[in-house]
């Protein structure tokens, strides 16, 4: 079966209940390998049985480490997710010193192991990231809840990602959900895409992509 990441610290972990994760990216031999389509992990056998049968895919039992859980490689790049109001999406910026997680700030205060202070940096994510090129900035971790639009009843299920791209979206995201009172559809996708570097060499990039569907708001 496919290894699973080590989550994040537990100074930026979610504090709801979740029925499960959603990856597109898992250990094999030590590599990371990306996945071309989402991959669902979870601690309910009946869980992983009725996502296997929405979005295809076979259950597989993962016991590494001694705790078991089920994993389903789905057949959709692209899933159709419901967003339970902008608290369904959280932004961190974080500064680490390897796995460690130094520090972690809302934009408004900065929570460290030894207390919180002000936040120093500033609040538009664009002018984070250009701090963070220069070595000295926080980079973010976006923790995404949601509920499969399926079957909304199956649970909720956490995606975190820590890619520059995906705050964008999942800000941009959340100031247009800000005001709805309602489940909003969404769409969670996985977006791979050919770069090409000045000296000709051709790599592939994959990313997480969050929008919101047409007159889902």
């Amino acid at each position: 079966p496919l290894q699973r990441h080590a989550p994040p610290s537990t100074m930026v972990q979610p504090a709801d209940h979740i029925d499960g994760r959603l990856r597109y990216a898992t250990l094999v031999n030590g590599r990371t390998r990306i996945l071309p389509t989402w991959l669902l992990t979870t601690s309910d056998r009946h869980v992983a049985a009725r996502v296997a049968m929405l979005l295809g895919g076979e259950l597989n039992i993962d016991d590494h480490g001694g705790e078991q859980s089920y994993q389903v490689l789905t057949r959709y790049a692209q899933l159709d997710v419901l967003l339970d109001g902008p608290q369904a999406i959280l932004l961190h910026m974080l500064r680490r010193h390897g796995s460690t997680v130094l520090r972690s700030c809302n934009s408004r205060t900065q929570q460290t192991p030894y207390g919180e202070r002000p936040c120093q940096r500033p609040a538009a994510l664009k002018a984070r990231w250009e701090v963070a090129k220069t070595g000295r900035g926080c980079e973010p971790l976006i923790h995404l809840t949601c509920r499969l639009a399926d079957d909304p009843a199956l649970g909720r299920f956490l995606f975190s990602s820590a890619a520059w791209t995906f705050a964008e979206h999942a800000s941009a995201v959340r100031v247009a959900i800000g005001r709805c009172r309602r489940p909003v559809l969404t769409r969670l996708g996985i977006d791979r895409a050919l770069h090409a570097t000045a000296g000709g060499t051709t790599f592939a990039c994959t990313q997480p992509t969050l929008m919101v569907l047409p007159n889902a708001s």
